[in-house]
């Protein structure tokens, strides 16, 4: 078989967004050239994929393939592919888990050992948890969809896979299905999870102005709330949402404690709203929340950082822009300030009080590129003192007030039409 990385590449990253389910391109010099898998974890594993890739290629021909259920826990599918001009790829697909990692089970994975708490809560939500017959048809379907090349044949290892007569059984049961819709049912309902993907898409990787531009799209809040005037069932839809929207920031790595406690307070302001656009906005401001919380952790952690400078990044994004300080942030963490305080210099190369400033400048700085909001309403959102310590702070970190650097968004407007 014959791969151009170069084309197929968007391929193998909307494969993960469907399935969750990693790829690892490896060059014959053992270097990592690609993967899909691209959260904060990444390296806790990428040694384990590399050691993998050493070892099919030592056992099999340019041409092999192997399926590696060795482990209960986890499984993998290993294979070669010509990527032209005497190169070729060791490509990796997994790991994919069969249990959900618990105590007892990260031991006993190849990629298990020494990994932090944090670590092995973002790779436990990062992996996908599913049985043999569908890891089987994940991969028929990776050939078919992503590589356009024949499957290869998996009949020897699973009687179940591609059983024809469960097919047939699932085909009957989705055609009775299909009957009972009429075909703007059916396209509606088709049109409702795409959105639906967008923003568990959107919220993962703290894409605010895509979800701005959701809300703002007339034709996808009809689609959303068909009913308007009917408050039940678009407070019901909102929830919905905002259930998606809690996941995704789980997913993304923000803490899970926090994305419930902030789902339970706009489920709370949900209830009491008599008006559609009154529904709306909280559900803008909630998922809007949810996006800048995972677009925050996932721009300022680091795997180099210790986890406990991880631990006081996200509770700062967390709080933002509500006031925090520094003997807060040291009790919630149950460390002294002074160590915190230096830890987080020394590894971050900022102090902590800095950071908060770089966040919320951060933020303003979106609000003005992205918003028609006012200069005084930017100021109250982020909770500075006043507008002109704002100001006197928006220059001194970006060499401009916030008047000049909106008004140099709207030059570059202009002079793009």
């Amino acid at each position: 078989m014959q791969t151009n990385l170069k084309v197929i590449a968007w391929r193998f990253e909307e494969y993960y967004k469907k399935t969750r389910i990693p790829v690892w391109v490896f060059e014959q010099n053992n270097s990592l050239v690609f993967t899909n898998f691209t959260t904060s974890a990444i390296l806790n594993i990428m040694e384990e994929m590399l050691q993998k890739a050493r070892n099919f290629r030592i056992s099999h021909s340019i041409e092999g393939s192997y399926l590696d259920l060795d482990n209960p826990y986890e499984m993998y599918y290993s294979f070669n592919s010509d990527g032209g001009k005497h190169q070729f790829y060791t490509v990796v697909i997994g790991p994919v888990m069969t249990v959900k990692p618990s105590g007892n089970v990260w031991p006993n994975l190849t990629f298990g050992e020494n990994l932090f708490v944090e670590q092995k809560r973002i790779l436990s939500n990062a992996l996908p948890v599913i049985n043999k017959e569908e890891f089987l048809l994940h991969i028929t379907n990776f050939f078919n969809e992503v590589l356009e090349e024949t499957p290869p044949d998996f009949s020897a290892h699973s009687e179940k896979f591609l059983n024809t007569a469960k097919k047939k059984s699932q085909s009957s049961d989705i055609a009775a299905f299909d009957a009972e819709l009429s075909a703007e049912d059916a396209r509606a309902y088709e049109e409702i999870s795409r959105i639906e993907e967008l923003f568990n898409v959107f919220v993962v990787n703290g894409s605010v102005y895509k979800l701005f531009s959701l809300f703002d799209d007339e034709k996808i809040m009809d689609v959303l709330f068909p009913d308007k005037t009917s408050y039940r069932d678009c407070g019901i839809r909102s929830i919905e949402l905002l259930t998606i929207a809690k996941i995704a920031s789980i997913e993304s790595g923000t803490d899970k404690k926090v994305c419930q406690a902030r789902f339970e307070k706009f489920v709370q302001e949900l209830k009491v709203c008599k008006s559609y656009e009154k529904i709306v906005s909280v559900l803008r401001n909630g998922t809007l929340e949810f996006a800048k919380s995972s677009h925050e952790v996932n721009a300022h952690t680091s795997e180099n950082y210790s986890p406990m400078t991880n631990k006081c990044i996200k509770r700062i994004i967390e709080k933002l822009p509500d006031k925090i300080t520094l003997d807060d942030l040291a009790s919630e963490l149950h460390i002294s300030a002074k160590y915190l305080s230096a830890l987080f210099n020394k590894e971050t190369g900022t102090s902590i009080s800095d950071f908060m400033q770089n966040i919320r400048i951060n933020e303003a700085k979106r609000l003005l590129r992205n918003t028609d909001l006012s200069y005084s309403e930017i100021s109250n959102m982020l909770n500075f003192c006043s507008q002109s310590y704002f100001n006197n702070l928006f220059k001194k970190k970006e060499g401009m007030t916030p008047k000049e650097y909106r008004e140099k968004r709207d030059e570059l407007v202009m002079s793009s039409q």
